[in-house]
């Protein structure tokens, strides 16, 4: 192959890689549709069931999701570019979201109360996970 930026890409490659594209979208999309429930209950099931591991059952369905997307390869083609990159500053969208998560908190959420609210949700959760699981809550204050 020649230079990136000299190199053509024919009408024919275009096409296909378009098709391509579309098929793998519509893959991604069917595969994020699935996900967005079967995450929910995975951190659900992880919190109710795991005081230890809470997030264990969400974080292997993400890994699952890491793999599916590299298998995917939605942007593969993303590499025949030949235009200049474009530059967004390093930002992406989990940055986005701390920012606008850390504004709201600093102007509208009292710390104290935050903490209130959070120890009454482990206590709640901690409560459902000794009902569910007494055998592992007796075998771990055992070991204490």
């Amino acid at each position: 192959m020649g230079n990136k930026e000299t190199e053509q890409h024919s009408r024919s490659e275009v096409i296909r890689d378009t098709i391509v594209l579309q098929l793998k979208l519509i893959i991604d999309g069917m595969r994020d549709l699935m996900l967005m429930p079967v995450v929910f209950f995975a951190a659900i099931a992880g919190l109710i069931l795991h005081r230890e591991q809470p997030g264990r059952y969400m974080y292997r369905v993400l890994s699952y999701g890491k793999i599916s997307e590299k298998w995917i390869g939605l942007f593969e083609e993303a590499s025949k570019d030949t235009m200049k990159p474009v530059d967004l500053k390093d930002n992406c969208l989990d940055e986005i979201l701390k920012k606008t998560q850390n504004t709201i908190e600093s102007k509208y959420i009292d710390e104290e109360k935050k903490q209130k609210l959070m120890d009454k949700l482990n206590n709640t959760l901690d409560e459902i996970n000794t009902k569910l699981n007494p055998v592992a809550t007796l075998a771990k204050d055992e070991s204490e």
